[in-house]
């Protein structure tokens, strides 16, 4: 299997690049990154020789998340450790990662994750939430301690420097809408958010299950869509970010050296956050959209998430 490759048609194609912090905001500005650029294809890079001690190793085992590094929604330093668009009407805690009736059409509940000697994260269809259509789910690993009056959620949660993160999973089929998602935001003072992948953005010449959306929002950087070719639906890859503070980030898919960013490089420690959701119209011009062959069920799969020093 070859490593993915950039398109030389998608320099045409204006890609949209949604910072989360953006979504949360109620003024629905985008940030919009160019998704082609100069695109030029380039041959595998066969991966470095890798050694490096294990900081995390969560393989999902048993039938429930792991509180000590997981959080069942998603928050930052900004909601100071509470779940985003919080609705305590619907459960809690629950969050979203989009405002109400934005560009993401799922809502997420800790409900909508299952363990079983494996991690599935679920979006389906139908939720209880106000500007919201699809059930969606989301662990994130900033440490956190709350109470949410209907209980008391300590997470001494995981956060990373100077090492390499790897994800193995398993996409859902993103030609109806899937947004499944594997990201990175800053636990310190910073503000660049990392994206090793995300799923079901619209291109010229990449069928969207063999698309991967890499990003480092930083200025000067652009968003990148990655041709796999392969179908990301149809079983397991490895998905890494290598981040060495100041240097560089280094996006690897199947061990292979895929992307490189140099250009400002952010400092100071990260977490982790792992997204399926499901696109709303607001994302039409960018994104795969839900139609009647969208299953009413879609799975994420993941069989391990493993953090090692570099």
């Amino acid at each position: 299997m070859r490593a993915p490759q950039q398109s030389q048609a998608d320099r045409h194609v204006l890609g949209h690049r949604l910072s989360r912090r953006s979504l949360l905001g109620g003024s629905a500005a985008l940030t919009l990154a160019a998704a082609a650029g100069l695109f030029t294809a380039w041959a595998a890079h066969s991966e470095e020789a890798f050694r490096g001690s294990v900081l995390l190793d969560d393989v999902f085992a048993g039938h429930s998340l792991s509180l000590k590094h997981w959080n069942p929604y998603i928050c930052d330093n900004n909601s100071n450790g509470w779940p985003w668009n919080m609705q305590p009407s619907v459960a809690v805690p629950s969050s979203a990662i989009g405002r109400e009736n934005g560009f993401k059409a799922e809502y997420d509940l800790p409900s909508a994750i299952r363990v079983d000697d494996g991690l599935t994260l679920r979006a389906y269809r139908g939720t209880r939430a106000a500007g919201y259509s699809w059930t969606g789910s989301v662990i994130c690993s900033r440490p956190t301690s709350n109470n949410f009056g209907s209980g008391t959620v300590h997470t001494a949660g995981f956060t990373f420097k100077d090492a390499r993160v790897e994800v193995r999973a398993k996409m859902p089929d993103l030609t109806g809408g899937q947004w499944a998602s594997i990201w990175f935001l800053p636990a310190g003072d910073g503000n660049v958010e990392i994206d090793l992948f995300e799923g079901g953005f619209l291109s010229k010449t990449i069928h969207p299950n063999q698309l991967m959306a890499v990003n480092l929002q930083s200025s000067g950087n652009q968003q990148q869509f990655l041709d796999c070719q392969t179908d990301l639906s149809a079983g397991y890859h490895t998905y890494a970010m290598e981040y060495r503070q100041g240097r560089s980030v280094k996006v690897f898919f199947d061990g292979s050296n895929v992307y490189t960013y140099t250009r400002n490089v952010p400092v100071g420690p990260y977490f982790i956050i792992l997204t399926n959701g499901i696109a709303s119209p607001e994302a039409a011009g960018f994104h795969t959209q839900v139609s009647g062959s969208t299953p009413a069920v879609n799975l994420m799969q993941v069989s391990h998430v493993r953090v090692l020093s570099v």
